[in-house]
């Protein structure tokens, strides 16, 4: 998750303590406050068997197994005494006593020594307890604002990234316990009458869960108590073609009878209490004032590699409408979610996130008009008619005495976006889209290239683990290259290392060398560079699809207009106009005024669809191209 509670060095608890950890996220470790360095992913992921089993003795033989499974070192178990005499140097001694380690060894094992730590999963705890108290209470309000701290605690996957099987087994586990307290808060939400509190979270929960139907259910209840019948019957259908599809099953009976009443709108079968009703019971703290939407998406990891683009968007006197561009895969929604949760603080309006599908495969671009219904939803305003110039009006008055934050993802045009704009003051907007929105009046423009070098081999190192990626580093410097340093190929290479423990990285690198499967490579189930590229390809006007494939088949993919138009036939003016349209798209380069150029992998994807269209563009063009000067 990209965590901005807290940076990579500071403490997250502001009371120093001797020793404080934190697992429910990536794996760290404080001394009186100092951020401290745990070594090697398996010495760490050692260090959490015994942490996480406080004064309990672990023998070699469990720690080996827990820690290495079914693959364990050449070494043997003589690799556990030289992690725990690593650590103990780390972590020092407890108090006064210089003799005794945090560490100490029992027979046949080691232990550690819960005196003078802290865990945040021990405040996890707590407040859990504090939740459950108030709930039996029948305090609702404090039960669920108990939970929200506990869920605070959680800043991305538990254990992110450490190996081995207990690792795996304790980040399920806290998972779930995750998801039983969101459901516990969220149960909570419904009695107080707050259902539009929970459908933010619950949508965003969906994907990375996508077959569970406990949270499609809470999702529906959501939505219908919103007054949203039609979008609850609408997360049903999408679960059930999930389930059908993906494992071939239908959903459970207690998930169907939830849809039955969603269609019979039935409150009593959903164990729904009605806003009015709830006051006049005495069982909620219903606050009078609107309850205040916070739509953004959950984080999926930190932002690696764009600090300057995120501080040109979030620094103070930042602009009210920002745009955010750049080709497919270019982390424009990361870098975008990101600057919102860092800004949302300065919004007590709301934060409201709407997708706008301007490249999707399965959805076509939201129209304005529904967009605009849905964000007055959102503010309160309720149900909504009229044309769209009807719909805008209600907008920026709903909006002009508001401070909201904004975030419009995937915009396919100026003209889908500009009726979308509030009319507070004190409002940001920030827009991404694989096109730059020339028509869009903006404050300001960020273009996304690629990472940098460095930023390109640390989210790879990131995602297939620090030490495999410290045993290649040529080998990484070369994938991130053949990645064209590029966020979303870089994730899907990543990924397919990562399920391919026994394959070394240079593997990839060998099999990624010809150019002509390079694309092919770059695919993970249903994620693919290619696939990204044709959704861009796919929107072109037919005269620059066809501009673009012919760019494909240039020495180097370089060309000048004069040059392309002599090769397609066309007016030097009309070939210019493609070509220039296609800059815009983020599809084509333009290094100097009247010339282009494709790099890498839009190269590589131009060239294959060139291949496919080699009868359409005519030989003779392909000639005409190759032999034309490039500075004409």
């Amino acid at each position: 998750m990209m965590a901005m509670a807290m940076t990579s060095d500071t403490m997250p608890d502001p009371a120093p303590r001797l020793l404080d950890f934190t697992v429910l996220g990536p794996f760290r470790a404080w001394r009186d406050g100092t951020r401290l360095d745990l070594g090697p992913l398996r010495q760490q992921a050692l260090l959490a068997a015994l942490l996480l089993r406080p004064d309990m003795t672990v023998s070699r033989r469990e720690l080996l197994d827990g820690v290495w499974g079914v693959e364990p070192p050449g070494s043997g178990s003589k690799i556990v005494p030289v992690y725990v005499h690593r650590l103990r140097r780390c972590l020092g001694t407890l108090g006064e006593d210089a003799q005794e380690s945090v560490i100490a060894r029992d027979r046949g094992g080691y232990r550690f020594v819960s005196r003078g730590t802290a865990v945040d999963v021990l405040r996890l705890d707590e407040a859990a307890d504090e939740a459950a108290a108030a709930r039996r209470s029948g305090d609702l309000a404090a039960a669920v604002s108990a939970c929200l701290d506990a869920l605070g605690l959680f800043q991305g996957e538990p254990l992110a990234g450490l190996p081995g099987p207990f690792a795996e087994a304790e980040r399920l586990r806290l998972e779930e316990r995750r998801l039983t307290l969101l459901q516990e808060k969220v149960e909570c939400q419904f009695q107080l009458g707050r259902f539009v509190d929970a459908v933010g979270e619950l949508h965003a929960l969906i994907p990375k869960h996508p077959h569970s139907e406990s949270l499609t259910s809470l999702l529906m209840r959501a939505l219908y108590g919103s007054g949203r019948q039609a979008d609850a019957l609408a997360a049903y259908s999408h679960l059930r073609r999930r389930l059908v599809d993906d494992l071939g099953v239908e959903p459970g009976e207690r998930l169907r009878r939830v849809h039955q009443a969603v269609l019979r709108g039935d409150d009593a079968a959903l164990d729904l209490v009605p806003r009015d009703e709830a006051r006049r019971e005495g069982r909620t703290q219903v606050p009078s004032v609107r309850q205040v939407p916070d739509e953004l998406p959950a984080e999926v990891g930190e932002l690696i590699g764009r600090q300057d683009e995120l501080a040109l968007l979030t620094g103070r006197g930042g602009p009210a409408v920002a745009a955010v561009d750049g080709v497919a895969g270019a982390g424009k929604t990361a870098l975008a979610v990101c600057a919102a949760r860092a800004l949302r603080r300065d919004h007590p309006d709301g934060c409201l996130f709407v997708e706008l599908h301007g490249h999707s495969e399965r959805r076509d671009a939201v129209p304005p008009e529904r967009a605009l219904r849905r964000l007055l939803r959102a503010v309160g305003s309720g149900s909504a008619s009229g044309d769209l110039d009807e719909l805008a009006a209600s907008w920026r008055s709903a909006t002009a005495g508001l401070r909201l934050l904004l975030v419009l993802d995937d915009a396919s045009g100026a003209d889908q976006v500009r009726p979308l704009l509030p009319a507070g003051a004190g409002s940001r907007v920030l827009v991404t889209s694989r096109r730059r929105l020339v028509g869009l009046d903006v404050d300001r423009r960020v273009s996304l290239g690629p990472l940098t070098r460095q930023a390109a081999e640390a989210l790879l190192a990131r995602i297939v683990g620090a030490e495999r990626a410290a045993a290649e580093p040529l080998a990484v410097r070369e994938l991130a290259s053949m990645c064209d340093r590029l966020p979303l190929a870089l994730c899907i290479a990543g990924a397919r290392m990562q399920s391919r423990p026994s394959w070394a990285i240079g593997h990839l690198v060998r099999r990624m060398a010809d150019a002509r499967r390079r694309l092919g490579e770059l695919t993970a189930e249903d994620r693919s560079v290619e696939g990204a590229f044709r959704l861009s390809y796919d929107r072109l006007p037919a005269a620059e699809r066809r501009a673009f494939r012919a760019l494909g088949t240039a020495p180097d993919g370089r060309s000048g207009h004069r040059a392309l138009a002599v090769a397609l036939g066309w007016a030097a003016q009309g070939a210019e106009q493609a070509l220039e349209n296609l800059v815009d798209a983020n599809l084509v380069q333009q290094p100097s005024v009247h010339q282009y150029r494709l790099n890498g992998l839009l190269a590589l994807f131009a060239q294959e669809l060139a291949a496919e269209e080699s009868q359409a563009l005519g030989r003779a063009g392909l000639v005409a191209v190759a032999g034309t000067p490039h500075h004409l």
